[in-house]
């Protein structure tokens, strides 16, 4: 048997992933109003969520561990960032099931592990070609 969540590490874990109530409740399948109501211990956590929530982590992590691979191969690491997440959905569809405040704690925690990243917003015009030339002749990174 699976032990279920406490609501202090369900928001624990929400926030350190970078995803809002709204963000994880669409990946978890629930309104945004139940993800708060389980934070604020008002209603049960669903066994079934800590696996949900694990699987999530550990995505992330692969998505981390991936960018830092691609930055450490770069001559000048260089990776965008998106203001919205529409702007990173038409940048990156394969992402639409996640935010763009998750990338950007993606971008965070990789940028941690390799040295003299330079971060980029992505503008409104390029977004879609993120692994295309950015200022001073860099290439992006990405997951």
């Amino acid at each position: 048997m699976i032990d279920r969540m406490d609501p202090g590490e369900l928001q624990t874990v929400r926030e350190f992933l970078g995803l809002t109530t709204a963000a994880i409740a669409g990946m978890l399948d629930v309104r945004d109003d139940t993800v708060r109501r389980w934070e604020s211990g008002r209603d049960p956590i669903p066994e079934r969520v800590r696996q949900e929530v694990e699987d999530i982590e550990e995505a992330t992590a692969r998505a981390v561990d991936e960018l830092v691979v691609a930055l450490q191969d770069a001559r000048d690491p260089a990776v965008v960032v998106f203001r919205s997440d529409a702007q990173m959905y038409a940048a990156r569809a394969d992402l639409a099931h996640l935010t763009a405040r998750w990338w950007r704690h993606v971008v965070a925690r990789a940028c941690e592990r390799v040295p003299g990243v330079e971060i980029v917003n992505a503008s409104t015009d390029d977004a879609h070609a993120t692994s295309g030339p950015l200022p001073r002749g860099r290439r992006a990174a990405h997951a």
